[in-house]
């Protein structure tokens, strides 16, 4: 009876997965549709603003395209890691700095406050800095303007901790246990308008997880702002993997 309830679980996994894709593939595809039918029907004119629209819409399924392939990597556990010492303060005011003109143009403040000196991490910089931009992104998008971010950086215990606190919609407590759920929408309705497809929080997750760390969400409820904070530890490889004046 376990086996049965599982593969059913398995199976209906499978179906909605299938169907999440079928509908985010379907949105923008239908817009390169009806833009083209205009154009042949002279509805549009062919100008700059209706092949950026289409632009846009090919960027998105690019996107889409990617993230689906990273998210089959990282749930099937073949995450490659290339391993680099980083300044993780350093990398983090780096993402901040290129994230900042998004930030601008909504009027939502983005502050950074990183405890000094921080130890040398050994991560992969390249998924960290997805999982920065993830996790600032998905701030940004539940923000409204006028609100806040705020960044907290600290070290202690073997591990780097960092701590992104919004002024937000706020996350249901119901919600809070599935949010890191491929494709779950706490608001489907402003997920979509917004261009959110429940994909991003999952792909960070996944790679915290294959970074050894942890990494969880927050919220004192609707409209009170949400806290992601993930944790990340100093050194991942095992003992065995480093050398004897490495091991403490």
């Amino acid at each position: 009876n376990q086996m049965a309830a599982y593969l059913e679980d398995v199976e209906a996994q499978r179906v909605a997965l299938i169907g999440n894709v079928a509908h985010e593939l379907r949105t923008p595809l239908n817009n390169i549709r009806m833009t083209m039918e205009g154009l042949i029907d002279e509805v549009f004119a062919p100008d700059t603003e209706t092949f950026l629209q289409i632009q846009h819409e090919v960027s998105r399924l690019q996107r889409l395209v990617v993230q689906l392939e990273q998210l089959s990597q990282a749930e099937s556990g073949q995450i490659p890691l290339h391993l680099q010492t980083v300044n993780y303060g350093q990398l983090v005011t780096d993402v901040c700095e290129r994230m900042e003109v998004q930030y601008d143009s909504k009027g939502v403040v983005l502050a950074l406050e990183c405890s000094d000196p921080l130890p040398l991490l050994c991560v992969d910089p390249d998924h960290i800095t997805q999982v920065l931009v993830n996790l600032l992104g998905n701030a940004l998008q539940y923000t409204p303007p006028a609100g806040r971010v705020n960044v907290q950086i600290t070290a202690g215990s073997g591990a780097i901790t960092t701590r992104i606190a919004d002024t937000g919609i706020g996350i249901q407590p119901e919600d809070l246990p599935r949010i890191f759920e491929r494709f779950y929408r706490a608001d489907k309705s402003r997920s979509r308008s917004s261009g959110g497809n429940g994909i991003g929080l999952t792909i960070a997750r996944q790679l915290v997880l294959a970074h050894g760390g942890t990494i969880g969400a927050e919220s004192a409820g609707v409209g009170r702002g949400s806290v992601f904070t993930f944790t990340l530890p100093v050194d991942p490889r095992p003992s065995s993997e480093r050398s004897d004046s490495e091991v403490p």
